[in-house]
């Protein structure tokens, strides 16, 4: 028993020294990419956004980067040489706004702080927790937070999402009244099970799938819908790493909530996009003429892929820094 308890402590002592070490790794990866911490602490959760350091005058305005599907962390390390090397998983957009803006960016469910290259474990409340509504919250109080303890009489707050994360910025712009311009990219526009279903369908058309192929193929996926509306609150991992929780707070198609925001709202698209079909995205434009809305702003990028990188004979360009130049520039007239 004496020997238990000794070595009991000695792995409480370890994991406390562990959670020390990556503490200071994360504040000085806050410091080399220029951002600080925020945190809300609430009775049953603790929400953590990065920030954009700003000078002694407080920001303006706000952007808020929505990231998509996958369960990347924010910040990690890789040690070279006994030193640590610091990367950030999301892009370059923070570095090309103006002074009188700052920059957000929300960690998925209980991926906050800074892990190692090659040894990202996705903790398992991130499995509970990474539902729409609960990333929807999570973003939602961090404006709330920013611009109470950031900004003085806010002028814009900008909020764009690619991928999910256009999903999560269009019911956030439903929910958050502070939010003045939202940016729809490559955000699925109907139920992500027809949307898959349409991609077997138009694989056929290609002759890349036989039509019978492309037949079972969409029966499995309605069997798999079917599964998830009779266990949606299931936390089990389906085939793709997502749960039932996951895909049953996503079954609502997307455009239905496009058409209820009134603010203006940029939607981009890409023509070789391997996520989102392209042949959805013109629902968009028709269905808000159709509803008499002209807060609507459509762009597509032509021979891009889900990444906007654009394919030119050998040379592949990212197209991304040009989007988000257009878009910024959008919100000034709009």
């Amino acid at each position: 028993m004496k020997y238990y308890t000794i070595y009991l402590l000695l792995l409480i002592s370890i994991s406390a020294n562990g959670q020390i070490q990556k503490e200071e790794l994360l504040k000085k990866a806050l410091k080399q990419f220029d951002f600080i911490e925020g945190e809300i602490i609430e009775e049953s959760d603790t929400i953590r956004y990065y920030l954009k350091n700003y000078q002694k005058e407080k920001p303006k305005n706000l952007i808020v980067y929505i990231q998509g599907t996958d369960a990347n962390p924010i910040f990690s390390y890789k040690m070279e040489k006994e030193k640590p090397v610091f990367y950030r998983w999301f892009g370059d957009d923070f570095q090309n706004i103006d002074s009188t803006s700052t920059f957000a960016i929300i960690p998925k469910p209980s991926m906050e702080g800074i892990y190692e290259e090659g040894n990202v474990n996705i903790p398992q409340k991130y499995y509970e927790n990474n539902y729409k509504e609960y990333r929807v919250n999570q973003i939602h109080k961090s404006i709330e937070d920013i611009v109470n303890k950031h900004m003085d009489s806010p002028n814009k707050i900008i909020v764009y999402g690619h991928s999910e994360g256009a999903t999560i910025a269009s019911a956030l712009a439903l929910k958050n009244d502070k939010i003045t311009h939202l940016g729809f990219w490559s955000g699925n526009v109907l139920n992500n099970f027809y949307e898959f279903s349409l991609f077997n369908r138009i694989e056929s058309l290609k002759g890349n799938l036989s039509d019978s192929t492309a037949h079972q193929n969409i029966m499995e996926i309605i069997d798999w819908y079917k599964d998830v509306i009779e266990k949606p609150s299931s936390t089990d991992l389906d085939h793709f790493g997502f749960t039932n929780k996951r895909w049953s707070t996503y079954e609502k198609p997307p455009i239905e909530e496009l058409l209820a925001i009134d603010i203006p709202i940029f939607a981009m698209f890409a023509t070789e996009d391997e996520s989102t079909p392209i042949e959805t995205a013109y629902l968009i434009p028709i269905q808000f003429m159709e509803n008499r809305k002209n807060n609507l702003t459509f762009e597509v990028c032509i021979g891009c892929n889900h990444s906007y990188i654009q394919k030119k004979g050998e040379k592949e360009i990212n197209q991304w820094d040009s989007i988000f130049a257009d878009f910024m520039q959008w919100t000034e007239k709009e």
